[in-house]
């Protein structure tokens, strides 16, 4: 197992052992403001605050959903972008056989750099220049583009430009949904403050009804933290250990050299 995988993973359990110690930290801190409760002789009844712990670990719940769902729909749009990133180099490499044989050599050249520097491994290349990537690959498309533009009177070429236009607009969209594009910072605080509030009332109806268990709470809050760890790994695609498969694009690379040296 190489080093990047298991710094990924160092820090995915980093994480996970964190939120569990805050966790837990919520729950004693309700099991203390129970116990106070517990001794006082006009008390709460059990009843209304088991009440609220359902509602509250229900609010729970739902929240931590919505949260994987925002996380992990971003995450297969980051996959299924790759794969149309892959789709639509390709139909431009192919569409670039309409320019003249000396232009299309010059296009495919271009072409096989693009798919090169774009199938990137970030568990190979943990230190990879995303910012260098972007830049050379809109460098690239420029320099395709004005050459397409050189050979416009030739009806054909249209097409060509079209798969460029694709090319393009999907690269746009990848650096979007990629790098700017995440679940919002006020959700993952609601979502910590909801968890909290969950924590805390386990641990006072827990005093409160004079349970000893607390070790069988154990289990519920280490589950919720897993989930809650997982949604923020998978909002985090080139740095956790749930990382967007840039399978595709490695094997477009490959078949591209391959087919540059015939």
């Amino acid at each position: 197992m190489s080093l990047p995988v298991l710094v990924a993973i160092a820090g995915f359990l980093a994480v996970l052992g964190t939120s569990v110690f805050v966790a837990w930290l919520a729950f004693s801190v309700g099991r203390w403001l129970g116990s106070r409760e517990a001794l006082r002789a006009d008390r709460e009844h059990e009843g209304p605050v088991g009440s609220v712990v359902g509602a509250t670990l229900g609010l729970l719940a739902f929240t931590l959903a919505i949260t994987f769902n925002m996380a992990h729909t971003k995450y297969n749009d980051r996959k299924q972008l790759v794969r149309e990133d892959v789709r639509a180099i390709e139909t431009a490499y192919d569409r670039a056989l309409l320019l003249p044989e000396e232009a299309s050599h010059a296009a495919h050249e271009k072409l096989v750099e693009y798919a090169r520097i774009r199938a990137f491994d970030t568990f190979a290349n943990p230190d990879l220049p995303i910012a260098a990537i972007i830049a050379r690959s809109e460098k690239i498309q420029q320099e395709l583009w004005a050459q397409a533009l050189a050979h416009r009177d030739n009806p054909q070429i249209r097409f060509y430009m079209d798969a460029l236009s694709a090319m393009r607009n999907i690269h746009a969209e990848r650096v979007t949904v990629g790098i700017h594009d995440h679940v919002p910072i006020p959700v993952w605080i609601a979502l910590i403050f909801v968890t909290a509030l969950g924590m805390v009332t386990m641990g006072y109806q827990a005093s409160l009804v004079g349970s000893k268990r607390a070790r069988a709470m154990i289990p519920l809050i280490v589950a919720f933290c897993v989930i809650l760890t997982m949604a923020l790994d998978l909002d985090r695609p080139q740095q956790g250990i749930l990382r967007v498969d840039q399978g595709p694009m490695i094997r477009l690379d490959a078949s591209l050299e391959h087919r540059s040296d015939r």
